[in-house]
């Protein structure tokens, strides 16, 4: 007879990004899993998880749909893990100004070698 235990340590299980990670982190902690449990079952430190389950918990949907579509890899990845464990801590208001700021940062184009810079 197989548990939910036994199934996902047994089960290699494929992930298509951080994103796909943690939605099943939370659901996993939504079916009665602990934080313990789930990192022991994933492999990943009980710290890693708690996160990854804080930003899908408390992101705005700008940021979690932004951070969804970079797993296709069809749009410039900006939503680095650790950047969303910081500002998901932010209202969503807030969040979402700052994924602007960031999408347009990582989309300008290159500066301007200065004056006087040797040129190849």
């Amino acid at each position: 007879m197989w548990t939910e235990t036994t199934l996902v340590e047994t089960l290699p299980i494929a992930f298509a990004g951080t994103c796909d990670l943690a939605v099943w982190c939370k659901l996993l902690r939504d079916k009665g899993w602990s934080g313990p449990r789930i990192a022991r079952a994933l492999g990943r430190s009980e710290s890693y998880i708690n996160n990854l389950i804080r930003v899908v918990e408390r992101s705005s949907p700008a940021v979690l749909v932004r951070w969804r579509e970079e797993q296709s890899g069809h749009v410039v990845p900006v939503c680095a893990t650790d950047w969303l464990v910081q500002i998901c801590l932010l209202p969503h208001e807030r969040q979402d100004a700052e994924l602007e700021r960031r999408i347009a940062a990582h989309a300008a184009p290159p500066a301007p070698a200065p004056d006087g810079a040797a040129q190849q």
